[in-house]
Parts: C-alpha cells; sequence; structure tokens
C-alpha cells in the first residue's frame, strides 16, 4: 500500500523553517535532502497566511525575534516617599517585563532622606497556592535577594538617589531536594477541586524604607513600595525543522509520526489506522504555526464516510491586522461560519479536531485545563487507501502561551502542554467506528528558532 504522504502533491514553504542538521553552533549548517523515496512531501501553507504568525505586528526575523531594542523608555512609579525608575522597558507598559537572563536595572529617588533610619531594594519571587472562599494556603519563596541596604548609623548619610542592578537567575533552588530547576515564569490559575484553589507565581521589586513614625519619640514605622514585574522563561527550538517522518526520534532527528487506531463497534469489523505528522516535532515555538498531516489508512469502504470532508478555500482565515486580537473562540466560529457557505459537500463537519491543551496540576490532587491554540484544515488529499488531512495550529498572542517556555515545575505545581487529537465519524458511520481522542506531549516555546536570547530547548531529549 502506498503511504499517503507520497501523493501529497509539494513541499511546505522553506520560509517557514529552514532544513538544517543538528547544529552545534548557531551558524547554519548545510542543507540535509534525504533520497527523493524518503522524503516527506507535504502540503503547503496556505500564502494567505503570513509567514510571522497570527499577529502581523510582531516581528519573527531571526536575530530580532522577542530581542530588547536597544532603544526602549523607561517605567516610572511613584510614592509619597520614593519613585522608582526601571530602564529598558516599553513607554506606557503597566507592568515591567523581564525574560531569562535579563538585568533589572533601577534608579530610586528619596523625596523626605530626613529620619530615615534604613532602606532596602529586594526582588521577591513567590509561588502561593491559596483556598478559594476559605483560609488555607501556601507559600514557596523561589527568589529572596537583596539588591541595596543603607543603614544611615552604619553608611553615613542617606543620598538622595541610588541605583541598582541585578541579573534575573536562570536557575532556583529547592530547599526541599537541594536541587536547581529552571525559574518558573509569572503564572496565574485556578485549580479545580472542592472548593478549589488559586495558583500564583510572581515576582515584585520591593522598595522597604525605616523611617522616624514621630519626632522625638523612638517610634519607628515602616514603608514598602512593590513593583510587580511579569517575568518570561524564553527559550525557542533547538533544531530547526521540517523533519522527515520517523515513528521513533535517533540520533540525529526527533519523533514526529505517532501511530493511533479507530476501532470498530462490531468485532471483526475492519479498523483505520491513524498516523499524525508533526514536521516541525514536539518542540515547536508558539509565534509560529504548527504544520499537521494526519492520515486514515484503510480499504476503500470504511474510509469513504471521511473522505466526503472537503474544505472551502476560504476555511483557512486570512489573518490581516484586523484580526490581531483574534481569540481562539472567535477564530473558530469564523471557520464554522465559512463553511456554511460553500457546496453541501463543503458544508460538512470536518471529522477531525486538534487543539492544544495547557493542564495545571498540583500533587496529582487538583488540576486545570484550558484550550490555547486551535487547529485548521486547510487541503485534505485522498486515494483508494488513504484520506489525509492537513493544516496548522495556531497559538493566538491573547494566550500568551509562549509565555512558560514550554512548561514547568515547581513544588509538586506542574504545567505541561499537549496536542489532543480526536477524530469522530460521520452522523451516518458513527454506529460504526468509537471516536478517537488521542494526546500528544508538546513543549511550547517563547521565540523561534532563529534567537540566540532563547534557552534551546532539543525534540531528541
Amino acid at each position: 500500500m502506498r503511504h499517503p504522504y507520497a501523493v501529497v502533491p509539494s513541499s511546505r514553504p522553506a520560509s517557514l523553517f529552514s532544513v538544517r542538521s543538528r547544529p552545534t553552533t548557531p551558524e547554519p549548517q548545510p542543507t540535509r535532502r534525504p533520497p527523493a523515496t524518503e522524503s516527506p512531501l507535504v502540503p503547503p501553507l496556505p500564502s494567505i497566511l503570513p509567514l510571522g504568525g497570527i499577529h502581523p505586528n510582531r516581528s519573527r526575523t531571526p536575530g530580532v525575534v522577542a530581542e530588547k531594542a536597544a532603544t526602549r523608555g523607561h517605567y516610572v512609579k511613584h510614592s509619597s516617599r520614593v519613585t522608582l525608575l526601571l530602564s529598558g522597558q516599553e513607554e506606557g507598559v503597566d507592568i515591567p517585563a523581564y525574560g531569562t537572563g535579563d538585568t533589572i536595572e533601577g534608579v530610586f529617588a528619596i523625596a523626605r532622606p530626613c529620619g530615615l533610619f534604613a532602606l532596602e531594594v529586594k526582588v521577591e519571587g513567590t509561588m502561593r497556592i491559596e483556598e478559594i472562599g476559605g483560609s488555607g494556603s501556601r507559600t514557596v519563596r523561589i527568589i529572596d535577594e537583596m539588591v541595596y541596604s543603607w543603614i544611615p548609623a552604619r553608611n553615613g548619610p542617606l543620598p538622595p538617589k541610588g541605583s541598582f542592578r541585578y541579573t534575573i537567575p536562570t536557575t532556583f533552588l529547592d530547599s526541599d531536594t537541594d536541587a536547581r530547576y529552571p525559574l518558573p515564569p509569572t503564572y496565574s490559575a485556578r485549580l479545580d477541586g472542592i472548593p478549589g484553589f488559586r495558583v500564583d507565581i510572581a515576582y515584585v521589586i520591593a522598595v522597604n524604607l525605616t523611617h522616624q513614625r514621630e519626632a522625638a519619640t523612638l517610634w519607628r514605622g515602616f514603608t514598602s513600595m512593590r513593583v510587580p514585574f511579569r517575568y518570561t522563561f524564553r527559550t525557542r527550538p533547538a533544531l530547526a525543522g521540517p523533519f522527515p517522518r520517523a515513528v521513533q526520534k535517533t540520533e540525529d532527528s526527533p519523533r514526529t509520526v505517532f501511530l493511533s487506531h479507530i476501532r470498530p463497534w462490531r468485532n471483526g469489523a475492519p479498523g483505520i489506522k491513524v498516523h499524525v505528522y508533526l514536521p516541525a516535532s514536539q518542540v515547536c515555538s508558539a509565534q509560529e504555526p504548527i504544520p499537521f498531516h494526519v492520515s486514515l489508512l484503510g480499504d476503500e469502504l470504511a474510509l469513504a464516510p471521511f473522505a466526503d470532508y472537503r474544505p472551502p478555500a476560504t476555511s483557512f482565515l486570512s489573518l490581516s491586522a484586523s484580526s490581531s486580537n483574534t481569540t481562539m473562540d472567535s477564530f473558530a466560529s469564523s471557520s464554522v461560519g465559512l463553511l456554511g457557505r460553500g457546496s453541501r459537500r463543503a458544508a460538512q463537519r470536518c471529522p477531525l479536531r486538534i487543539q492544544v491543551q495547557r493542564t495545571t496540576a498540583e500533587r496529582s490532587h487538583m488540576y486545570s485545563q484550558d484550550w490555547i491554540g486551535q487547529g485548521v484544515v486547510h487541503s485534505v488529499s485522498s486515494s483508494v487507501s488513504s484520506v489525509v488531512w492537513s493544516g496548522a495550529i495556531i497559538i493566538p498572542p491573547s494566550s500568551g502561551a509562549g509565555g512558560i517556555g514550554g512548561g514547568f515545575e515547581l513544588d509538586g505545581l506542574r504545567v505541561v502542554d499537549s496536542i489532543v487529537l480526536s477524530i469522530e465519524a460521520p452522523p451516518g458511520s458513527r454506529p460504526q467506528y468509537i471516536p478517537l481522542s488521542e494526546t500528544i506531549p508538546l513543549r511550547l516555546t517563547s521565540d523561534s528558532f532563529g534567537c540566540q536570547a532563547a534557552i534551546p530547548v532539543s525534540p531528541l531529549a
């Protein structure tokens, strides 16, 4: 039986991924060209899809992706006693933002230094799990660093202004296990349960002042100005795809094909093999479309109901500037609306549903699941013994999916992503086949392959 990928007409555009062998340095490597008989020919992504992804205003150029611009403004916060200025921030942002390995550079000015006994600047990071509607809570301290300290009795008169620098660490020490883990990103989620819990990972810059409370007394007051900042765990794929189809990973190529089976309700009836091909592997950038090819292999009669679906030409949405705020719900609903405008055959509901799910779990007792990405079929290829659905998964910027850099673990809390594949037979064939639901682990990186400032994540690990 001829494999379905062999009947797909053309290859994926090289502009989305540069085909390279496994690199040992950031320098480009020679193009890997497998023999023609083994080359996985895949259909192209539609030309109406911007190569930059769903957000046309965000740069995806290698070397520029997510890099800090050389000319940036400042973030300023005032209180009655102190003013804090943080450099390297976008003008007008509501909250400062930093990534892996960034350095916090700050300047503070004291409005009334008279009567101050001490001043300190700290960078703090905590994970807090709190019971919703109750009093139970647990706090884990991730960062607790003193970056500036001044005590007039020891250091002399307090200067009216000062500065500090602090490079954010890439790891933290777990006090329970004495093991080091990657520093987790800013994150918030609600965990299902009775009564339910809220988990928050937060980072702040705290300016603490100890001052004389009343003149001619020994009473002292304490004032703290706290400035939250958003921390992003920046990662990128270590290898550039697309990769050839492979059921198992090898020394220089990741796994890209995942096998499953649609079982019949009646014993002895023929089943249908399912092959899922992910040309970009299981490590993908959240900034780029994630291509997929789902093949059904079986006899002609078994595949006939699945071969009827044909997406209309407009089912893959044109992502113009007006769609920069596209959400997964609106993306899916728009696709459904477009299906209704085609012919009767095109109006059929696609048997395939493919999405990206984020799971947050705490010690296996509480968890939450959220959909953060939606797949769209843009072409169908079929033969006597196969049906191939091809398309791409889009991760909307509004989901914030790339900010966690591929998932993390912290003191029993675990956040992971996965591709959830569902196939349900068309209405006339549902009594014959059991609906299929499969999960494929996925690591979404915050940056694309060309960003050298991010930590590489290898699909071969």
